[in-house]
């Protein structure tokens, strides 16, 4: 159902076919008071010249519930808008002048997939032309005077965190805490902050384009404005400060990582950017712009582990816009279809990406039989998270050219992958794929099964448990094929907790022994017999590991299996 409540009669009288050619709709918003009736109009606009594109500012927002609406007046006829466009309107009107905005429920006919592909596929350059993005987050709930506050008080936070917001300080990521405190900034003040963060805008996957290709960006808040960088100025300074400030938490670090990993990989040139005014955005944009190459994949799966979207085809097409979306004749590797399926988009893209690398192949990720024939088993997954680890593996990666020349190199033939491989090892026993049973079994998606920590508290205190039966697993290997590690014990901790190179290893050790103790039987009389935990007491365990928790959390959706050369 689209934002704005149109009946087919009512689509026809709002919307004329758009001439042959590149063209979207400009609406103007007719002058008013911020409580008087709002009216507007649609006019087509030409965009395949530069010359002859109009001036006017793009609206981001949230769409909202299309159960709760607000009447307004376009093209004469009363049109039913959800309130958040209402809010946003009223936000963007001007007291004496009409204003042209460009708003994607109204601008589009969202009754017509066809148009509505075409546009989206202009999204792109829509939000890059548009004088100003100004980001709509409505009312404030108290006439005004939240907003003032909030945007006081950002502005003085950001005063006293320059002081300390050094070049190497950003460039380290070391914390940083005021000499003499944070002055005016006080938790009665931080209070009208935190809404302003915690918004559902900061989740929306079509945001992350809509900003990041922004001339300029402004946040709209009750009756105020802000310079947009202004606001990330606060979030990044408040994600490097310790725990001391006053006020609620609105999750900084993940807004902040957001700006440094997706928003900031839309620009090309800082000093032309939105965020040309803040040093601190700019230090940081240019680091990221340093650490390595980063590929499509890299947006497109970093944001779909943080945001939202009403349809699982726009965590792509919310992405169209991005300058690694083009190949290098300047062409869109897929184009917006909103009549095919995921299926068929996955299939088109990542066999346009196959042609730059196979890096994506570190994201598959396919937990039940149902993923494997909803499409080609070997493109990953659009519409379900990854696990942390996954991202793990496709990180390892990064800076590797993982296609080949000539008659090597990969291609794709129908819907199938065929490449070219040095066969290291092969699978021999394999376990079950971890799932706990979904809450809603006939809504259920690979999202709504959870396992993490209930899963294994479940599945721990019963005989034998999961753990147990993956050791079963690797002793009737290591008596087919031996074993490729010297310490059994730690390899099999350190593979379910997903440990890395470098970890302290007398904490894997003692977490593990203790688990054992309380739920492996079997384990615990092999490492007693063995005297294993003796051989790693000579160096005393830096930190604590909840074992059973995040052996949870890596095991969820995986299986565990052996291979032929004596590896897990």
């Amino acid at each position: 159902m689209s934002e704005v409540d149109q009946s087919r009669c009512t689509a026809h009288q709002l919307y004329s076919p758009l001439p042959a050619g590149i063209w979207t709709r400009i609406l103007v918003l007719e002058p008013g008071d911020v409580g008087g009736p709002i009216s507007c109009s649609l006019h087509a606009a030409r965009f395949d010249s530069e010359c002859e594109i109009p001036l006017y500012d793009a609206i981001s927002y949230v769409w909202g519930s299309t159960g709760d609406t607000r009447s307004i007046y376009c093209q004469g006829h009363p049109v039913n808008i959800t309130v958040n466009l209402f809010q946003a309107l009223r936000q963007m009107r001007h007291p004496r002048e009409s204003r042209r905005i460009w708003a994607d429920a109204l601008c589009i006919n969202q009754l017509d997939l066809l148009e509505k592909s075409v546009q989206v596929n202009m999204m792109g350059d829509i939000y890059a032309h548009a004088r100003q993005v100004v980001v709509c987050l409505g009312d404030d709930g108290q006439n005004g005077e939240a907003a003032d506050i909030a945007f006081s008080a950002i502005r003085d936070f950001n005063r006293v965190a320059a002081k300390y917001l050094s070049e190497d300080t950003l460039r380290s990521g070391k914390w940083w805490k005021p000499d003499d405190g944070y002055g005016p900034v006080t938790a009665a003040r931080l209070q009208n902050v935190a809404p302003i963060f915690s918004h559902p805008w900061f989740e929306r996957v079509w945001v992350l384009q809509e900003v990041g290709l922004a001339k300029k960006a402004v946040l709209a808040y009750g009756f105020s404005t802000i310079d947009f960088a202004e606001a990330m100025d606060f979030v990044q300074a408040r994600a490097r400060t310790a725990s001391s400030l006053p006020g609620p938490s609105f999750r900084p670090g993940l807004i902040s990582s957001l700006f440094t990993y997706i928003l900031s990989s839309y620009v090309k040139d800082v000093e032309n950017s939105w965020f040309r005014s803040s040093r601190v955005l700019k230090v940081l944009a240019q680091q990221s712009l340093k650490t390595g190459r980063i590929d499509f994949e890299d947006v497109l799966f970093g944001a779909r582990q943080t945001q939202k979207g009403t349809d699982d085809r726009d965590f792509v097409y919310a992405f169209l816009g991005h300058p690694f979306a083009r190949s290098e004749d300047g062409e869109l590797l897929v184009r917006a279809d909103y009549t095919g399926s995921m299926s068929e988009l996955r299939l088109s893209l990542f066999s346009r990406l196959s042609t730059r690398s196979l890096r994506f192949l570190g994201l598959l990720w396919h937990c039940t039989p149902e993923e494997l024939t909803s499409g080609p088993s070997w493109c990953p997954q659009l519409d379900a998270h990854r696990a942390a680890n996954i991202n793990g593996r496709y990180e390892a990666f990064r800076g590797e050219d993982l296609t080949s020349g000539g008659e090597f190199s990969p291609r794709v033939d129908g819907s199938s992958l065929k490449v070219c491989v040095y066969l290291v090892d092969t699978t021999d026993f394999l376990e079950q794929v971890v799932l706990e049973e979904p809450r809603d079994s006939e809504k259920a998606t690979i999202d709504d099964r959870k396992t993490s920590y209930l899963a294994m508290e479940s599945i721990s205190p019963e005989r034998p448990s999961i753990v147990e039966t993956y050791w079963s697993l690797l002793e009737e290997s290591e008596n087919c094929h031996g074993l490729a590690y010297e310490d059994k014990g730690f390899a099999f901790a350190s593979t379910l907790l997903g440990a890395l190179e470098g970890e302290d290893a007398p904490s894997i050790a003692r977490s593990f022994a203790q688990f054992c103790r309380e739920h492996c039987p079997s384990i615990h009389s092999y490492l007693e017999e063995c005297r294993w935990l003796q051989g790693w007491s000579s160096r005393e365990p830096t930190r604590k590991i909840s074992f059973q928790q995040r052996a949870a959390n890596v095991m969820r959706g995986q299986r565990f299996f052996t291979s032929a050369k004596g590896y897990w």
